[in-house]
């Protein structure tokens, strides 16, 4: 659906403007996630101001709603399968950025640097699917885009046993409540990437869902 817009002649167009601009918004997500996680993991400084890229991304989505309405006002029926695309996959892009932008903010509760064995499992597990994902969505590589997904699977699987665990747990404390909510917020973001597989996988209708079979 996008590599055939970006590879035809219409590098003017303005739902090309969208698309390069959603793969703007999951790179600095990207980086906003590695730079919450470290500081969350490892008790790093943060080498980007966090709240500066969520700003960014806050005013890409904009932009690409902006882009995606003039387009359809000027083309209504042309690319509307994109569009309306675009239109899903661009929140679940910005909402990426509110979570990492969450996990960062939980250092200030943070009382042991090194985090949990279970945050950086998933931590592992969810960096990679960002170059995945955009693979995916440049290429229109329905494997890579099944591997974000089936990647989320994994990781909520990973979640809900350490959250469960948690709650069993009767030594839990204080400690215990942020890690909960760091699994979560990752949990989360991964959730957000294979919402935006997705879109490579599943008709228009079935954008955020599971992959039928």
């Amino acid at each position: 659906m996008f590599k055939q817009i970006v590879e035809t002649n219409k590098r003017t167009s303005l739902i090309v403007d969208a698309f390069e601009e959603v793969t703007h918004m999951i790179e600095r997500a990207e980086r906003m996630f590695d730079a919450a996680c470290t500081a969350f993991m490892s008790d790093q400084e943060r080498d980007i101001d966090i709240s500066a890229e969520d700003r960014a991304i806050n005013e890409g989505e904009r932009m690409i709603r902006r882009l995606v309405t003039q387009h359809l006002t000027i083309n209504p029926t042309q690319d509307l399968p994109a569009s309306l695309a675009l239109f899903s996959i661009v929140h679940d892009v910005e909402r990426i950025g509110d979570y990492a932008k969450s996990l960062s903010e939980l250092c200030q509760w943070q009382s042991d640097s090194e985090g949990s064995d279970a945050g950086r499992q998933l931590h592992k597990k969810i960096a990679p699917l960002f170059g995945q994902l955009l693979q995916a969505l440049r290429d229109e590589d329905v494997n890579a885009a099944r591997q974000v997904m089936r990647t989320h699977e994994e990781v909520k699987i990973a979640c809900d046993t350490f959250v469960t665990g948690a709650f069993q747990d009767e030594a839990s404390n204080r400690h215990t409540v942020v890690q909960v909510m760091a699994v979560r917020f990752l949990r989360r973001i991964s959730a957000h990437l294979s919402n935006v597989a997705s879109s490579v996988v599943n008709p228009l209708d079935r954008i955020g869902g599971k992959e039928q079979e």
